[in-house]
């Protein structure tokens, strides 16, 4: 298993960045360095990728705080809520985000047709960060509020009585208990947040990012500027990893606090209105986008808000010939990536939980690609084969492969995650019965870590479907993917965009309710 994984990920990871790092030394170019464009541009990723941190954290945590401490009137319907934006492509997202905040948006039109104001439109660099803000919450959601639902209410109650003030209990016992969840938080956000690109490709006309930089260099075919860019871009995602390191591990209590109503009538009613204004506003991109998809485009002129509806767009789609072969492309190059990147992680995960002979230079190998951005890992894959002895760059398959670089970090983690919690002794009983090593796991190792191996396999199914970064450098005519086609017929038919956007988020949501299913019907 060691030699299978080190063989195959020596060949997808190591060698396209040991690859892209020469070429960098060999075709380094100074005045892409040096320019004054690109260390604007490196001053941008570092201000939108900690500006990302600093309001996503802030939503983050007080959402956190309000629905592991309190219960308020549509506090169950939030918390069911809260991890709504994964449901939710990058570009689709973005799509949606510019039809509200955008310039041919909705609140633009109002500010015109009702204020009065012409071309009122939320600057680049604030739109980039509303919509990181929307998209990277769930980072700190989803890790502080398990750390603030174990924290013990006693400790702090404890503090209050030997005479601390609710300010230093706050800095001497509660952020000390939450440092690790909000530092791991933080790192995840401003490394998604420096390689995002789908928000500054709409958003950043007169601010440039790296991501965009490099992207924009290698469409006009200057190799050496982009791999230049690619290098400092990385740079950049591993200084995240410098900034917001944690080496502190999470305080464990004896017992776990619990949600305390709020009974006030005034508090009820503040507490009430605010969670269905913010269930609201994380309802809001995915209306726009499923109500955009019935919109007659051609009808909405110099309305405020398109009043003709039509199944057109829908009709159109399904009619066409060639419309559903970028939803089959997505289909397929998804399932091959999920089913390789199986393969690989579940002997991987095994070697580096149970710390295994060689699994510390696994690990280094498997976390290569969680360390570097989208397009990073794109431009490691043109450069390293597009060789004559490996002439995958032009083909179909060289996405695909991208699919399953980007995801192995995660998969890898996530089932490694079972694999550190499962009991060693029952290998040793059914070994000691009789029972050969291939069939301990396919009977025993395997149906116990099956639910995380469903749910890594439906995220990584879902993540592939709805790619955009590596996807719009590295498509070939003879598969584009639903993300890149969302774009083209953006630029082209808005209605067909729409249609197609809402076909994404439904194959999505419905990759999450099987694997939720089938996961539930194995345990």
């Amino acid at each position: 298993m060691l030699l299978f994984c080190a063989v195959i990920l020596g060949a997808t990871i190591l060698y396209p960045t040991l690859r892209l790092l020469l070429e960098a030394v060999t075709s380094w170019e100074r005045e892409a360095f040096q320019s004054g464009y690109a260390w604007l541009a490196v001053r941008n990723t570092l201000i939108i990728g900690l500006g990302s941190v600093i309001g996503a954290g802030v939503f983050g945590t007080l959402l956190s705080v309000a629905l592991t401490r309190y219960t308020f009137p549509g506090s169950r319907v939030l918390s069911a809520l809260a991890y709504l934006p994964f449901t939710l492509p990058p570009l689709v997202g973005v799509l949606s985000f510019y039809y509200i905040i955008g310039k041919d948006g909705f609140i633009a039109r109002f500010a015109e047709h009702i204020l009065g104001i012409p071309d009122f439109v939320l600057p680049g660099p604030w739109a980039i960060l509303l919509i990181h803000t929307y998209s990277f919450y769930v980072f700190f959601y989803a890790m502080v509020a398990p750390a603030l639902g174990n924290l013990d209410r006693y400790q702090l109650e404890a503090a209050r009585t030997l005479g601390a003030s609710r300010l230093r209990v706050f800095f001497r016992v509660t952020l000390p208990l939450l440092r690790p969840a909000l530092t791991g938080a933080s790192l995840l956000t401003f490394m998604s947040a420096c390689a995002s690109f789908s928000a500054p490709y709409f958003f950043a006309d007169n601010f440039p990012v790296l991501s965009v930089a490099v992207f924009t260099e290698r469409s006009q075919d200057n190799q050496g500027a982009a791999v230049t860019l690619t290098v400092i871009l990385a740079l950049v995602s591993l200084l995240g990893i410098l900034l917001f390191r944690s080496r502190l591990s999470s305080g464990k209590s004896g017992s776990k606090g619990t949600p305390r109503p709020i009974e006030s009538t005034s508090g009820r009613l503040v507490s009430g209105v605010g969670a269905w204004l913010v269930i609201a506003l994380l309802l809001l991109p995915h209306g726009t986008i499923l109500w955009l998809s019935f919109a007659d485009y051609r009808a909405w002129n110099t309305e405020l808000i398109p009043t003709v509806m039509t199944l057109k767009n829908y009709t159109e789609l399904f009619t066409s010939r060639n419309a559903l072969v970028p939803i089959q492309n997505s289909l397929w190059m998804s399932a091959l990536a999920t089913a390789a990147t199986l393969v690989v992680a579940l002997p991987a995960a095994y070697i580096i939980a149970r710390r295994r002979p060689g699994g510390t230079a696994l690990n280094f190998l498997v976390m290569i690609p969680w360390a570097l951005p989208g397009t990073v890992i794109a431009i490691n894959l043109i450069v390293a084969f597009n060789d004559r002895w490996l002439p995958l760059y032009g083909t179909v398959w060289l996405l695909p492969l991208a699919y399953f670089v980007r995801n192995i970090p995660m998969l890898t983690r996530m089932v490694g995650a079972s694999f550190e919690t499962f009991d060693a002794t029952l290998i040793e009983a059914g070994r000691s019965l009789g029972a050969s090593t291939r069939y301990c796991l396919w009977h025993i190792i395997l149906p116990l870590v099956a639910p995380a191996v469903v749910a890594g396999a439906a995220l990584v199914f879902a993540t592939c479907l709805g790619e955009f970064v590596a996807s719009i450098l590295l498509y070939q005519t003879g598969n584009i993917p639903i993300a890149v086609k969302i774009n083209m017929e953006w630029r082209a038919s808005v209605g067909a965009a729409f249609a197609y956007s809402v076909l994404l988020m439904l194959m999505v949501a419905t990759t999450f309710l099987m694997s939720r299913k089938f996961a539930s019907r194995i345990l």
